[in-house]
């Protein structure tokens, strides 16, 4: 029969090795899970293989563009090379809208919400013009398969909206903004919850010309942008001008307190998407040296030298309703210069 001496004994022998084993397994945990993680970032898992679900895709139907000089690029990132971009990209359904027996009573009761009770004049099939009763007057023109609608008040005609100058600030410019499609039922979520960029204009008859500041301008301009998806831009045709903007006068009276504004807009189903492989960035950049892709904005460069600076993945947000929201790589350069190239694989392109 064992002693209380002995009991003892081996029970300190049990602590201090059961404090051993325990502190060596806290020790190896810690290493194989370092260990792990390097293995895993040197050698990450290959993503699963692309859905393509959709089937071939339509190309990108990018806005006809002429009179370009012939162009020349050279490539000087801050990486120095042509940058490692995703192989694999998503792209989104996006509902392409048909006429309806409905469709022009929607139309009216947009024009309605935004306070147009007239009868409207048909300017085409699908184009209606609703026109407030007041001199100058106000016009709204629906495409009533779209929902798009182009708002003008004819401020040619009334150089007094430019003599009081209670111009919004820029955040006040914004709220207004999105407080107008929310009241005509069109303020989207990821208009909501997407960016607005702000400039200023000063009115030099007949024409609207940039103003540096506040204090010089006569109009404030508000453009509204999708929210980024999948953590990526989603531009328009110009990635400096929203695809819906609106212009403010620093009058307060309702009907000159918007003297301009444009609404171009196409849902995109965020939860019906699937996945597709990318050409690679050294492709894209070799199509856009052959003369393939879209150039969005030549800029200041009109002798055609162009200096590549930036090249990343955005979605291109065309102003005519397409069926499918594609990723495309962005080129950025010097004086202004922007460019679109598809980057889904041409195998999946029809």
């Amino acid at each position: 029969m064992a002693t209380l001496t002995v009991t003892a004994y081996y029970t300190r022998k049990g602590i201090k090795y059961g404090a051993i084993f325990f502190v060596g397994f806290l020790i190896f945990r810690f290493i194989w899970g370092v260990t792990t993680a390097y293995l895993r970032k040197i050698h990450p898992p290959p993503p699963p293989p692309p859905t393509v679900s959709f089937g071939k895709l339509p190309k990108i139907d990018f806005p006809k563009r002429e009179g370009f000089p012939t162009l020349s690029f050279k490539l000087e990132t801050i990486q120095g090379t042509i940058p490692n971009l995703s192989s694999i990209g998503k792209v989104y359904f996006s509902v392409k809208p048909g006429a309806t027996l409905l469709s022009l009573d929607r139309a009216k009761e947009t024009a309605r919400k935004m306070g147009f009770s007239s009868t409207p004049q048909a300017l085409s099939s699908r184009v209606y013009r609703f026109s407030t009763q007041t001199a100058p007057a106000t016009t709204l023109d629906i495409d009533i398969v779209t929902g798009n609608f182009r708002l003008h008040y004819d401020f040619s005609s009334d150089q007094s909206i430019f003599v009081e100058k209670k111009l919004p600030s820029n955040d006040q410019a914004i709220s207004e903004s999105k407080s107008f499609l929310q009241g005509a039922g069109l303020l989207a979520e990821d208009l909501a919850s997407g960016k607005a960029e702000v400039s200023y204009l000063k009115y030099q008859a007949p024409n609207l010309l940039s103003a540096i500041s506040l204090s010089e301008a006569d109009l404030v301009k508000v453009g509204l942008f999708r929210q980024d998806l999948d953590s990526l831009p989603v531009l328009p045709e110009n990635p400096k001008e929203g695809l819906i903007y609106f212009i403010f006068s620093g009058v307060r009276e309702r009907g000159k307190r918007i003297v301009e504004a444009s609404y171009n807009y196409n849902k995109v189903e965020k939860e019906n998407f699937s996945t597709y492989p990318l050409k690679s960035t050294t492709a894209a950049w070799q199509e856009l040296q052959g003369g393939g892709g879209f150039i969005s904005s030549l800029g200041e460069n009109t002798d055609g030298k162009i200096t590549i600076r930036k090249i990343y993945l955005a979605y291109f947000d065309s102003p005519e309703p397409q069926n499918f929201l594609q990723p495309v790589f962005v080129f950025e350069g010097d004086g202004n210069f922007v460019a679109y190239v598809s980057a889904v694989d041409p195998k999946w392109v029809e």
